[in-house]
């Protein structure tokens, strides 16, 4: 599922990024790569704060929709 319906404050594997070549290497610079693991912590506006490799990261709706994410 995206990762923009996932549930706040649950555990999930990254399982793929779409999006173009840019968009994906992009993400993939914030932490977002396969098999991390990543949590919502809040949404604000349409804005995800997500917890990926210890660290807090803002992305937009249009971008959780890239990330590709499984229950862990």
């Amino acid at each position: 599922m995206p990762l923009n319906l996932a549930e706040i404050n649950q555990q999930y594997l990254v399982q793929k990024i779409c999006g173009d070549e840019e968009q994906r290497h992009y993400l993939e610079t914030l932490g977002f790569v396969e098999n991390t693991a990543v949590r919502i912590l809040s949404v604000f506006f349409g804005n995800y704060i997500v917890m990926v490799r210890e660290s807090k990261i803002a992305i937009g709706a249009d971008f959780a929709r890239m990330i590709i994410v499984q229950a862990e």
